[in-house]
């Protein structure tokens, strides 16, 4: 397996050592980004800097001396992603621009990495596509331009060029956009072949973490936590990723080899009760941790009619017991904010 392979001590220096090296970087540069310290900027330039000549550098070394491996083509496009989601919402939280600019961009991002670790589960491996590649540099172009801003209006010295950092950035950051959106297609195209195997169906209704044998509804209830936060903030888009997991359960359950009445490393199931959980809630770290505990109490527990709801035939029987739950959590949290939190 490639992820055991990952931490073999060879794969901790050359190329791959500096793809660990910029996802490593990657971590703490929000931190710098949005700190209100002096020098905390600087820092975060200097930091970034040297990310994203490690991204230049590891697929030069790689490439000229034949050292590509399986394990380098996955960490190496999730390394790029740390760098600059993590940078763009940082920007997009201080106000740089509008959060809608990176909606499709981190849905493509997001959903790329999504199938690229399930390809490599199977023992496959894709990798970058020139369009990707100009994508990538198109947003670090726009990375950079919004940290020159930030020193723009740090320092009044140079504060006069900000307006057209500004331009710069939004140029780079709509070009990024386009091909972002390019490329996904383009992406999927080429590898539309891997999206059809019942393998792939299984571990998209698993959503990954299902295929863990310990606690699957657990992993898989934990891991929509980001994917709610990252949603909250506009019903229309919270809505609307609650529909297309809605859509991809039913879609992978009717693509896998043997459909049992409950399968448990079926998690799609657990990820929209979540949403239906966290609906309109007011979310802070307390209701972040009531909401999540609530649907899992919920759904053991499956009080009357949950219960009930398993004996629609297909996926329904799966979805709508999870739903069910949802919805007694929803009633709880509601009740803890209002009263409690």
């Amino acid at each position: 397996m490639i992820f055991s392979a990952l931490f073999e001590r060879r794969h901790f220096f050359g190329p791959n050592g500096l793809t660990l090296l910029r996802a490593v970087l990657s971590l703490g540069l929000p931190f710098l980004v949005l700190s209100p310290l002096p020098g905390a900027h600087i820092a975060a330039s200097i930091v970034f800097t040297i990310a994203a000549f490690t991204d230049l550098i590891d697929g030069i070394w790689a490439r000229r001396y034949k050292l590509e491996t399986k394990a380098g083509k996955f960490i190496d496009p999730l390394a790029d992603k740390m760098l600059t989601l993590g940078m763009l919402g940082c920007f997009a939280v201080a106000g740089y621009f509008s959060p809608w600019w990176l909606v499709p961009i981190f849905f493509r991002e997001i959903l790329v990495t999504f199938f690229r670790i399930g390809w490599v589960l199977e023992g496959t491996a894709a990798g970058a596509e020139k369009l990707g590649k100009l994508k990538q540099a198109c947003m670090i172009a726009a990375i950079s331009f919004a940290l020159l801003r930030t020193h723009a209006l740090d320092f009044n010295a140079i504060h006069g060029a900000e307006p057209a950092l500004k331009f710069l950035m939004f140029l780079a950051l709509a070009a990024a956009l386009v091909l972002c959106i390019a490329s996904g297609i383009t992406f999927s195209m080429h590898q539309r072949h891997l999206l059809q195997t019942p393998a792939f169906a299984r571990y998209t209704a698993a959503m990954g973490v299902g295929l863990i044998k310990f606690a699957p509804g657990t992993w898989g209830s934990a891991l929509t936590i980001p994917l709610i936060l990252m949603t909250a903030w506009s019903p229309l888009l919270y809505l609307a990723l609650f529909a297309f997991l809605t859509w991809g359960g039913f879609w992978a359950y009717l693509r896998l080899e043997a459909r049992e009445e409950d399968p448990g490393f079926v998690v799609l199931d657990e990820a929209c009760g979540m949403f239906v959980t966290f609906a309109g809630q007011i979310l802070t770290p307390a209701s972040v941790v009531a909401g999540f505990l609530l649907f899992r109490l919920f759904d053991i527990w499956k009080p009357f009619p949950v219960r009930r709801l398993e004996r629609y035939p297909g996926y329904k029987g799966v979805l709508y017991d999870d739903l069910g739950a949802g919805v007694y959590a929803w009633i709880v949290l509601a009740l803890l904010n209002q009263f409690v939190f």
